[in-house]
């Protein structure tokens, strides 16, 4: 059988905080320019974005985040989230909303 992903996509645990990896989580062979956004909660969660011109290429996700649909949509969907910039990971702005 062959099979064709859409985007990678791995899912575990590591010292019992859930770990989410999808895309290009670690800016594989993006070129330079590329951007990191980052919002950690210390014991609860760490957030890692990779956005190249805009648009998310990839995320790690640590913790219960419930963001792991939002982020596959919208490095999918290639938006142009370059109005929001860092604030996409306001915990106080409810992402999913708007793009899930």
């Amino acid at each position: 059988m062959d099979f064709c992903f859409e985007l990678f996509a791995h899912v575990t645990k590591f010292f019992n905080f859930k770990v989410v990896l999808l895309g290009k989580y670690n800016a594989q062979d993006l070129p330079p320019g590329y951007e990191y956004y980052v919002r950690y909660t210390k014991d609860l969660e760490y957030i890692k974005l990779v956005v190249a011109e805009g648009k998310v290429q990839g995320a790690l996700l640590i913790g219960e985040t419930d963001l792991e649909e939002t982020f596959e949509n919208l490095i999918l969907n290639q938006l142009d989230i370059s109005q929001f910039g860092e604030n996409i990971l306001d915990p106080n702005i409810a992402i999913d909303d708007y793009f899930d």
